[in-house]
């Protein structure tokens, strides 16, 4: 089970979509659930929908609530359906089930109810988390380094195996994509570009801070895809193979080897 998250506009249902359409012609068995109850419309059409059972609109005219109670209601009712959704999920094919989180981020991520729906989900099962982020708002040092920490805390939260996706390349021009894969595997080129956009010195706080980041990355893998045409998805799949079967199925590519 691969859940994913990130902020609204990250592109996680895009990418929930696209992947599972990448999945299946490698013969890879994909269920798709989507667990938003607030979403109106999806790019696909899921194998499992929470809104069958609970639906932002119905709960704000039930209860009188605004846009933003009625969102956080929903998810945390959400969870008095998750005997159903877990039921569904056992019936499907066995394979990957692709969970799109709810479109607010930190309602799913910082409440209750986000951390009863991963841990039911993944009792009895492998999980993991892919982060997704929007590269095009990652293309200055310190709007990168948000978004490490961002994903820093994702993993520290939901404590399960992670990869981070940095998402919308296809909208970076080639020497972006090459600033964002240079900061990716060197932390020196970060710091010295991030020197560059400050009047002053490099403090020794920040300077530990990046060298901390930098360590998250070589524990979380950082991967620039584009979920509009699926560049980087056979990297995606490799480390999730890390997690589930080790791997065997599938070899790193190239570009990717001792990176």
């Amino acid at each position: 089970m691969v859940f994913a998250i990130g902020p609204a506009g990250s592109g996680k249902s895009t990418f929930t979509s696209s992947f599972r359409d990448w999945l299946v012609p490698q013969n890879v068995p994909v269920t798709t659930l989507n667990m938003d109850p607030a979403v109106e419309e999806l790019a696909y059409l899921p194998d499992i929908d929470i809104r069958e059972y609970v639906f932002v609109r119905n709960i704000q005219e039930k209860y009188k609530l605004g846009p933003n109670g009625a969102i956080i209601a929903s998810v945390d009712l959400s969870v008095e359906y998750l005997g159903e959704v877990n039921k569904q999920v056992e019936e499907s094919p066995e394979g990957y089930v692709l969970v799109d989180t709810p479109g607010q981020m930190e309602i799913f991520m910082y409440r209750q109810s986000g951390e009863i729906i991963t841990s039911t989900l993944c009792s009895g099962r492998k999980c993991s988390a892919v982060v997704v982020m929007d590269a095009t708002i990652a293309t200055s040092p310190s709007d990168f380094i948000s978004q490490v920490f961002l994903a820093a805390s994702s993993y520290y939260r939901l404590n399960l195996p992670m990869v981070a996706l940095l998402n919308k390349i296809d909208l970076l021009s080639q020497e972006e994509r090459e600033k964002l894969e240079e900061w990716i595997s060197d932390i020196v080129s970060l710091e010295e570009h991030f020197l560059w956009t400050r009047t002053s010195r490099l403090s020794t706080f920040t300077s530990s801070v990046l060298r901390l980041l930098h360590d998250f990355m070589q524990i979380v893998p950082f991967i620039p895809v584009s979920s509009k045409t699926g560049e980087n998805f056979e990297t995606v799949y490799f480390f999730l193979q890390q997690v589930y079967m080790g791997g065997e199925d599938f070899e790193l590519p190239e570009k990717f080897r001792g990176a």
